[in-house]
Formats: structure tokens, C-alpha cells, sequence
């Protein structure tokens, strides 16, 4: 996969960046690809560790798929959460 993750055609890229097989130092340089389907691929690799999901949720052109991802860790999807949800002062008393 490695080789493959190098390779000069992108639709060779995008299959190693689709590939469960790819390392997880290849899944993360991957994500510069000048591709942006391809960096999308490589975003949603389950080799990327927490921390570069993490990094990918702060970045408008990833955060989506970074979202997304099988890998994220619970405690972050509950500050999502919590950030989503309004203040408890603002919800109107009865």
C-alpha cells in the first residue's frame, strides 16, 4: 500500500487511501494530498490516529468527514454534542 500511496496517478492514490492495509503514517500524509476526494478518503481511514481526527474536526475543509469517522473518540462526540446544544439559560421556563 505504501508504494500505491505514492503512486503518480490519483485513482491508484485513492484506492490506497481507501485500503483498511494502509499505515498509518501513509493515511496521514495522505491527508495533503492535492486531491481534495483523495485527502477525504484518507480523512475517513481507520488507521488515523485520535489525535489527527481531532485536528481534522478544526479544519472547515474536514471537519464533516472528520466527524464522521468510526474512530472518534466518545469523549469528544459528547463536546460536539455538548457544543451543539443550546445554554440552559436560554431555554425558556414554564
Amino acid at each position: 500500500m505504501e508504494r500505491f500511496s505514492r503512486d503518480t496517478e490519483a485513482e491508484v492514490r485513492l484506492r490506497a487511501a481507501n485500503d483498511p492495509r494502509l499505515t498509518t503514517a501513509s493515511a496521514v500524509r495522505m491527508l495533503d494530498d492535492p486531491h481534495e476526494h483523495i485527502r477525504h478518503a484518507a480523512a475517513r481511514n481507520p488507521r488515523l490516529p485520535a489525535r489527527v481526527l481531532v485536528q481534522l474536526l478544526r479544519d472547515t475543509d474536514t471537519a464533516q468527514t472528520a466527524a464522521r469517522h468510526p474512530s472518534l473518540p466518545v469523549a469528544v462526540m459528547e463536546q460536539m454534542i455538548q457544543l451543539l446544544q443550546p445554554p440552559t439559560s436560554a431555554i425558556p421556563s414554564p
